[in-house]
This record gives structure tokens, C-alpha cells and sequence, in this order.
């Protein structure tokens, strides 16, 4: 998995090189210090860079300085009514293909904007702290309000009827099951993963043979940030990971160490995987749009719904905002088993349980 996850550093590292380099000197400094200092994943730098160069480019259109001539001086000069145009403009934005001046048509959605704002008011809170600034106008606009919206996820028995379509073929067409033979078994190890783990679809393809522990039933993973961390399985998991690993797993061409592998004989990569959940859950919950994401969501919303712990839940996803003290390793670990005896018994045990209170 290091070299897979190096490799694909690498590449992330050479886009922002490639990016920034049009930009001011003080733009590859601020994504250097988040790289080297804060630690930050390379993938998270590539958005923030990407972010600036769309501000940077505003700048341009709208004062006539060219990029790579904006200065310190340019940025104390903007006020809030200036962060606030620039949001205006996001709501029309759209680039132009390098390659055959096509319009790409951006998200223009609040996220997306929020997330642009976020960036430049990271950018300037670094200028800040090396003395080039004196004060964040970017702080000075509030964030566009992003409205929630009702998170899509399989029931419990949606959950059965997918897995249960993919290991009997029902779930496709015949010419669709037809040209997933020699491959089925990969797919179910793939949704049963997924489904009773909670993993990212990016932290999936990265796995390596190695990187399965058989005897603890775990597996190692790195979470965003590029922190490592083990993930624990169920004995559905286990199932479906030896049938694909002992009846159906190729010898790749390349990448030997992948755990699951394309039918080029490579990685899976992440957009092959998309494209194999929408495939398998279309017929069977045909009003749902399913993505990898989303059998993440359904992983989170069952489990809670079956232990009532928020604090496992967060755990088993990876997620740091409720970890607590970074040494009690042990109760970490013990939390993840739980997580996946908890999950194996919401999806196949049936039995009457009471409400449980919605934590608010």
C-alpha cells in the first residue's frame, strides 16, 4: 500500500508544483508550509491551490494585474465588498478546457464556494503569521450557508437485497452478467467490504495483500491525512475476501501487492469501483442514486442505529472531531471490533429492538 500511496502522492505533489509555479512566490510557500509543517494530505494542498489560482485569476480579469505580479500589497487592499463580489462571481464561473477551449461548467453550488473561501482565508491567515498582513479581510464575509439535505443510504434490508443480487447475478442484465464473469466474486468481496466497514472507496483501492491481517481480522488502512490506521472485519467479510482471494484473484501485471485488481490485470482504480456500485444497485433500489459515499453513509446511519454510540460510529470512520486522547490505542481497537460485530448483526439478525433516542 506505501508504494501505491507514495506513488499517488507524488503525482498530487507534481500538480501543485505545475499549478502554483504561475502563481506568486507566496502562494507555493503557503502550500509548502501546509505540506512540510502542518502535515497536510497532498490531495487537501491540490484543492487549496486550486482554489487560490480561480481567485487569482478574478484578480486579473477584474484589476488588470497579472498573476504572477500580485503582491502582498494587492491582497491588503481588497475589502469584504471585494471578497463578497468574488463570491458573485462563483455563482457564474466557469473555465474553458486548455486543450479545446470548451466550457467546463464548475459547481457553483454553496459547498463549492464555501470551500473557495475557506481556502483564501487560509492563505491569508499564513501571510498573517509571517508579518506580510496585518489583518484577514476573507474573515470579514460570512460563509455561505449551505442547506442539509437528507443523507441517502440503504436500509437494512436494501443492504441484503444488493449483496444478495451481486452474489447471484440478479442485480444485472445479461449482458451486463455476461461480461462480469470472472469477475463476481471481486465485486461482492468489493460491496461486502464497503458496506460492513465503512472504508473510503480511495482508502479501498489502496489495500494490499499484506496489508490483511487474518488472525486479528483487521486491516490496514490510511485514513485522510495520511494517517494509518487498522480497520477491523466480520465473518462476511472474511467469506468474501478468501472466495475472491482463493477462486477468482489473477496474478496482476503490474501492481502484485493490489488486493483487488481491474480486469487489465492493474489496481482497481477508484472510478472502475464507482461505476461497479452503480451497476449493482440500480436495478435494486433503482430510486436511489448509490455511490461508494453513499454505502458509507449507510454503513454510519446503521451502525449508530444498532449500538446507539455516536463515539463508536465516529471511530469506525476515521473521523478525529470526537476521538479522544490519542494513547488509549487499546479502546480504539476494542471500538472498531465492536463496529464490526455490531454491523454484521444489523444486516442479517432479525430481531425486535426498541427505538433508540436520537442523540441531538
Amino acid at each position: 500500500m506505501e508504494t501505491y500511496r507514495n506513488e499517488k502522492d507524488n503525482r498530487v505533489l507534481e500538480k501543485i508544483n505545475d499549478i502554483s509555479s504561475d502563481m506568486p512566490m507566496f502562494v507555493r510557500r503557503f502550500a509548502n508550509e501546509y505540506l512540510v509543517t502542518k502535515n497536510k494530505a497532498p490531495r487537501t494542498v491540490l484543492g487549496y491551490v486550486g482554489d487560490l489560482k480561480v481567485f487569482f485569476e478574478y484578480l486579473e480579469k477584474t484589476q488588470g494585474i497579472p498573476v504572477r505580479q500580485i503582491s502582498y500589497r494587492t491582497l491588503a487592499e481588497l475589502t469584504a465588498d471585494d471578497i463578497q463580489d468574488y463570491l458573485m462571481y462563483l455563482m457564474r464561473y466557469n473555465r474553458r478546457d486548455p486543450n479545446n477551449s470548451k466550457v467546463i461548467r464548475e459547481s457553483n453550488q454553496a459547498p463549492a464556494r464555501a470551500r473557495k473561501l475557506s481556502s483564501l482565508r487560509a492563505l491569508y491567515r499564513y501571510l498573517i503569521a509571517h508579518d506580510h498582513l496585518e489583518k484577514n479581510v476573507a474573515e470579514l464575509v460570512d460563509m455561505p450557508k449551505i442547506e442539509e439535505k437528507a443523507i441517502t443510504y440503504l436500509e437494512k434490508e436494501e443492504v441484503r437485497e444488493v449483496l444478495q443480487g451481486a452474489e447471484t447475478g440478479d442485480a444485472l442484465t445479461k449482458t451486463q452478467y455476461k461480461f462480469a464473469k470472472g469477475q463476481q466474486m471481486r465485486d461482492v468481496a468489493i460491496l461486502t467490504l464497503l458496506l460492513h466497514t465503512g472504508i473510503r472507496v480511495s482508502e479501498m483501492v489502496g489495500i494490499d495483500l499484506q496489508d490483511i491481517d487474518w488472525n486479528e481480522k483487521r486491516i490496514r488502512i490510511f485514513r485522510k491525512g495520511r494517517k494509518e490506521q487498522y480497520v477491523y472485519f466480520n465473518e462476511p467479510v472474511r467469506e468474501a475476501l478468501q472466495d475472491y482471494i482463493d477462486y477468482e484473484r489473477k496474478i496482476p501485471q503490474e501492481d502484485v501487492n493490489a488486493l483487488f485488481i481491474s480486469r487489465k490485470g492493474q489496481r482497481i482504480s477508484v472510478r472502475a469501483v464507482e461505476r461497479l456500485v452503480k451497476k449493482y444497485t440500480a436495478s435494486t433500489v433503482p430510486m436511489k442514486r448509490i455511490t461508494p459515499h453513499k454505502l458509507r453513509s449507510t454503513f454510519a446511519t446503521n451502525l449508530y442505529e444498532e449500538t446507539g454510540d455516536i463515539y463508536v460510529t465516529s471511530d469506525a470512520l476515521g473521523h478525529s472531531s470526537l476521538e479522544t486522547v490519542k494513547k488509549y490505542t487499546n479502546l480504539h481497537d476494542e471500538r472498531r471490533r465492536r463496529a464490526a460485530e455490531a454491523i454484521e448483526r444489523a444486516y442479517y439478525e432479525e430481531k425486535n429492538k426498541p427505538d433508540l433516542p436520537v442523540e441531538e
